[in-house]
């Protein structure tokens, strides 16, 4: 029988405990009452009941009917997260194995998938899906849906951080500017600007915007797949920042909203019809419009923050201060992000101790002293 575990504090969540058919033990947390969690806990156990006399192989269960009513209720994340998991459910999963029974997948077929799914989008994007696929399959396997996943004999790698980035030239900036209708340039400027991701700068609205003191209060962003603005779902708690607002940004965004004005709750950027400026239309037309330009495949709107960065690296910003700008969650992100970047304004620094070495007397050390 089901067992419930209480808070273990004020404010916390319910959880519930289980016994599978073949006696493993299983939990789940994060409900918000206890009728919740019960009511969770009676469900598996009729579904343990059902399948008690059935073999794995029986259940012919497509993988959308799993996602639907086994999946989703295991997962216990924030619901941008989930947000990403439906968008890549609905573009990649569900279009090849969506009404595939989980049984009927097999080995080669995975493999053909991410190959696929390569000739479209970098490696770390489709490994990323491959990835939530394979989740969804150990799920089916915990689950007895599965003797064993078909990701077995398959090469599975976690999604790595592009860890060298390559900056575009001031130059270039402006070419691709220059591409986009007039409408839509800003969203180039925005990014290179203030190195917003792509979805904060798609979600800006005018009362982020502080013109008197030159700041910029990033508090939300534009999610990918509901395409509304989410004031409390940011990639992380870092995220949440005020960074500087330039002056000529503020000039172009005056002049654009003069002649475009707003779009819906404010929204600075906004479609040819007014409303709002999905993040897969602009990625989309990003790609377009810098295909003519040579720029390699995989570079997209995230490499404007890229270049923001290598400017303000380049201009003698420090780790912490970028850290802080971009909002990474840790020093470590940041530095496997940009390290390679600081070479060169380490540099800068040593030429300040050659200079200094070159000094006759000790009085600019006596000076900084006093």
């Amino acid at each position: 029988m089901a067992s419930i575990r209480k808070p273990n504090k004020k404010g916390g969540t319910f959880g519930i405990r289980w016994r599978t058919r073949d006696g493993r033990d299983c939990e789940r947390g994060g409900f918000a009452t206890e009728k919740e969690a019960r009511q969770y806990g009676q469900e598996q156990e009729a579904l343990e009941r059902k399948n008690k006399n059935t073999k794995p192989s029986d259940l012919k269960m497509t993988v959308r009917e799993f996602v639907v009513n086994v999946y989703a209720k295991t997962l216990d994340v924030r619901r941008q997260t989930r947000d990403d998991y439906n968008l890549s459910l609905k573009n990649w999963v569900y279009p090849t194995f969506g009404d595939v029974a989980l049984v009927d997948i097999k080995p080669a077929d995975l493999k053909a998938w991410i190959i696929e799914m390569k000739q479209t989008v970098s490696e770390s994007y489709a490994q990323k899906h491959a990835n939530l696929l394979g989740a969804i399959l150990k799920c089916a396997v915990d689950n007895n849906y599965l003797d064993k996943s078909p990701f077995g004999p398959v090469k599975r790698k976690k999604a790595k951080r592009v860890t060298k980035v390559t900056p575009f030239s001031k130059t270039l900036v402006k070419q691709i500017a220059d591409q986009f209708a007039e409408r839509f340039r800003l969203l180039i400027w925005i990014c290179y600007y203030t190195g917003m991701r792509p979805s904060e700068a798609l979600g800006l609205t005018m009362d982020q915007l502080d013109f008197e003191n030159g700041q910029i209060v990033i508090d939300r962003q534009l999610s990918r797949f509901t395409n509304t603005v989410h004031e409390k779902y940011l990639k992380t708690t870092k995220s949440h920042r005020t960074i500087g607002f330039s002056k000529k940004l503020q000039v172009l965004i005056q002049e654009h909203v003069a002649k475009f004005g707003l779009g819906p709750s404010n929204l600075i950027l906004s479609n040819r019809s007014g409303n709002v400026w999905r993040y897969h239309d602009a990625a989309e037309m990003f790609r377009e419009k810098v295909r003519p330009l040579g720029i390699a495949k995989g570079m997209g709107l995230h490499q404007l923050r890229h270049t923001c960065v290598s400017v303000l690296i380049a201009r003698g910003s420090n780790i912490k201060e970028v850290q802080e700008w971009v909002g990474h969650e840790s020093i470590q992100e940041t530095m496997d992000t940009y390290g390679h970047l600081f070479p060169t304004a380490m540099a800068k620094l040593s030429d300040h101790l050659d200079a200094y070495d070159d000094e006759e007397d000790d009085n600019l050390l006596i000076a900084s002293a006093n």
